[in-house]
């Protein structure tokens, strides 16, 4: 059992690596069972994963994902993650401004056969915004 949350982990933080700090997107399948389920992007499929992924290396070119904390049990893992860059594009309304980002987000997974079936995130927007806006993290 421990020998699966370790080979899990290793999954995950290859993925976050591989398709969000380098931006490798055609690894996706490395990662992700064809059938996946997505529940954090639109449309929920590869299509809008991969999306999300360029839209995050327009507006923020130097971004890196640091993993602060990993849980692994059974068939699932949880990431706590911190996103560091410099807003670069604009984003929601808010026009390039060169400031420093650095936010947190949460990531889960279930995994089956060495492949991620199910993922889930959530990012804190609203800090991301605040700080592109210039306004100081809390």
């Amino acid at each position: 059992m421990q020998d699966q949350a370790r080979a899990n982990k290793a999954i995950v933080r290859g993925y976050i690596e591989e398709i969000w700090n380098r931006g490798l997107i055609d690894r996706f399948g490395d990662f992700f069972a064809a059938d996946y389920q997505e529940a954090a992007y639109s449309p929920a499929s590869a299509e809008g994963h991969c999306a999300m992924v360029a839209v995050q290396k327009r507006i923020i070119p130097d971004a890196v994902w640091s993993i602060e904390r990993m849980a692994a049990e059974d068939d699932g893992v949880m990431c706590e993650l911190t996103l560091r860059g410099t807003h670069q594009a604009a984003f929601k309304g808010v026009e390039p401004s060169g400031n420093p980002i650095r936010v947190r987000a949460y990531r889960s997974f279930v995994l089956k056969d060495g492949k991620i079936v199910h993922h889930s995130a959530l990012l804190d927007t609203a800090e991301l915004l605040k700080q592109m806006q210039g306004q100081q993290a809390a």
